[in-house]
């Protein structure tokens, strides 16, 4: 019988709903378990999830410092005794009554190393400011299964996904990483190169926190200088290349020598390329050409 673990790093959210869910789920479904909680030093909702350390089969721990996004999910899973590692954001929602058994029976019929069950937005429009990053997930990430599987590696994301616990061991996350993003992108395309079997079921989990639009396109910012550094240390650059759409796209302005022009011609509409993305109609190309042009800026330093 599959044994799981659901680690979940915190930070400055209320768990409560998540980790009731999840427990009430697993405590039906039969099977060993373990909820295990760090909190990354928040400064909020504290109080409310310390309570679920009264859970008997939860941890909850609360780190004197913060220490990121892939320092923590290596923490998490240090930690963990059981066979499958399930990694979880802690602003999430589950949707499904049968969330845990869908993985569980996945685990079952698919004989698959990783197996990912995918991201859902609400169906209702937030309101400015976070109407950005809501559009984003609506129409890049949330995406069924099928669609998923025809290139599963360049899917990976941890917000909602279970990993045999020897296969992430053999690999982890680069700690080397502080900031914001491509944490993900780096063990997926490890994952491809070792040959493990990555698949993907219709299982989603809810996204419900929000960036401001300010917010998330600070941490895109952030998330083009974390690949830029992983770029620089990986050796087989056309392969990675091959995985990273924006790095094929900068690929091909590296060539023909024009990164700082098309740097310049972006910056100099940058005002009206974030109006546009505040806007309550943000046109995702111009998205690309901002991540695009911050590449750019990065490479030339």
């Amino acid at each position: 019988m599959v044994s799981l673990s659901i680690c979940i790093p915190i930070f400055n959210h209320d768990c409560t709903d998540l980790i009731n869910r999840l427990d009430e789920q697993c405590v039906q479904s039969g099977i060993n378990y373990e909820i295990i909680l760090l909190d990354d030093c928040s400064s909020l909702h504290k109080e409310a999830n310390r309570l679920l350390a009264q859970l008997p089969n939860v941890q909850y721990t609360e780190l004197p410092q913060n220490i990121g996004r892939a320092a923590i999910r290596n923490r998490l899973a240090g930690t963990a005794r059981f066979s499958h590692l399930l990694f979880m954001d802690c602003d999430t929602q589950i949707i499904d009554s049968q969330f845990i058994q869908k993985y569980l029976f996945a685990v079952k019929e698919c004989n698959a190393d990783v197996i990912l069950g995918g991201v859902c937005y609400s169906d209702e429009m937030p309101q400015q400011p976070y109407l950005l990053r809501w559009v984003y997930g609506k129409n890049r990430e949330e995406r069924p299964a099928h669609e998923r599987n025809l290139q599963p590696y360049r899917a990976f994301t941890a917000f909602n996904a279970l990993i045999r616990k020897e296969v992430f061991e053999k690999l982890r996350f680069d700690e080397s990483l502080k900031t914001y993003g491509h944490e993900d992108t780096l063990l997926g395309w490890q994952m491809k190169k070792e040959n493990f079997v990555m698949t993907h079921i219709d299982n989603p989990a809810r996204k419900i926190g929000l960036a401001t639009n300010d917010i998330y396109l600070k941490r895109n910012a952030e998330a083009v200088e974390n690949l830029w550094k992983i770029y620089q240390k990986i050796e087989e650059k056309n392969l990675f290349r091959e995985d990273v759409k924006i790095l094929k796209y900068f690929h091909i302005l590296e060539r023909i020598h024009i990164e700082n022009i098309f740097y310049n011609t972006i910056r100099i509409f940058n005002n009206l390329i974030f109006k546009n993305l505040k806007s309550d109609n943000p046109n995702l190309h111009l998205l690309d050409l901002y991540k695009l042009a911050t590449l750019c800026q990065v490479s030339l330093k």
